[in-house]
């Protein structure tokens, strides 16, 4: 009972840090953007989590639980999924806006409750399937053009909110057990070690600009190592449901950081589909009126019984 009440003292807090992660991993939408200009997008991800994973090897050393082979497990299906997902996202950044590529990866907020129900048997809220319509007819804003063809960029971009979903899930379910440390360390390794191999088969940059080159250290410190071991440890004292709810406005930050650095422009049809989506997203964490009231009508009808 004590150690309950301990967690939910520390949930406030603990969806602040979540909040501080989503101003990073907005401004990193402007920085990868920045950077896939000049660099493949595995070679991104090999200098964005290579770095990070040998900078945590001391704090893991200090760590009072060994690294396990449940450790391992976990951050190889973690690394993995996340591999994929920022692969995606980094295609998706190459060859679409900041702002698009931002709104359309936190579709995972809407995606995440069906997983959950997929893997955990947590029957997602009628406020979660309304939302998944207005995400959809935002989408088709954002992404649709006359001829009703999506561009490569968005297509990727959706891909990546999917697979950051499934992520999102899966570290819902292991932080609960695991050192965050070492998850963090062990997912960033493995992520760079699914990154290697294609990055070899890729063609290295013959010169990279300042701006790139600042672009992939941010990334690297503050947008990987920083940012994931913060929603490692938060996410131990706040629901996979509203974690994506608050990690979703990196897409508010990540089209004001494609405005701010990159002189992206607001045209109405991205307003109108960004405002579809976010509102989507605000509506996963509401209860509708009449769910509500028959939630509370509920036990006192049981109670007459």
């Amino acid at each position: 009972m004590l150690r309950l009440r301990v967690i939910r003292n520390r949930t406030p807090a603990a969806e602040f840090g979540l909040l501080f992660v989503t101003v990073i991993w907005g401004v990193s939408f402007a920085a990868t953007k920045c950077a896939a200009d000049q660099v493949t997008p595995a070679w991104i991800l090999l200098t964005r989590f290579g770095p990070a994973a040998v900078l945590l090897v001391p704090f893991a050393r200090k760590r009072p639980n060994r690294l396990c082979r449940a450790d391992l497990k976990a951050g190889l299906v973690l690394g993995l999924l996340n591999f994929l997902a920022c692969e995606l996202q980094t295609w998706g950044a190459k060859y679409t806006t900041a702002g698009n590529n931002a709104f359309l990866t936190t579709v995972y907020c809407v995606a995440v409750p069906f997983l959950d129900w997929a893997v955990r048997r947590r029957r997602p809220r009628a406020a979660n399937i309304v939302s998944a319509f207005l995400c959809i007819a935002g989408v088709g804003l954002l992404s649709l053009r006359g001829n009703f063809s999506i561009q490569l960029g968005d297509l990727l971009s959706l891909g990546s909110g999917f697979a950051f979903a499934l992520q999102i899930v899966v570290i819902g379910i292991v932080s609960e057990k695991r050192d965050p440390i070492l998850l963090t360390g062990t997912q960033c390794a493995f992520t760079a070690l699914a990154a290697l191999p294609v990055a070899l088969a890729e063609p290295f940059p013959a010169k990279i600009t300042l701006q790139a080159a600042l672009s992939l250290v941010f990334l690297s410190l503050f947008a990987t190592l920083l940012a994931t071991l913060i929603q490692m440890v938060c996410q131990k004292y706040v629901a996979s449901s509203k974690a994506s709810l608050i990690m979703s406005m990196e897409s508010v930050f990540g089209c004001l950081s494609g405005v701010l650095f990159l002189g992206e422009s607001l045209t109405a049809r991205f307003l109108e589909g960004s405002a579809l989506i976010l509102t989507a997203i605000l509506l996963c964490e509401v209860k509708l009126p009449a769910r509500a009231a028959a939630a509370a009508v509920l036990p006192k009808n049981s109670a007459k019984k």
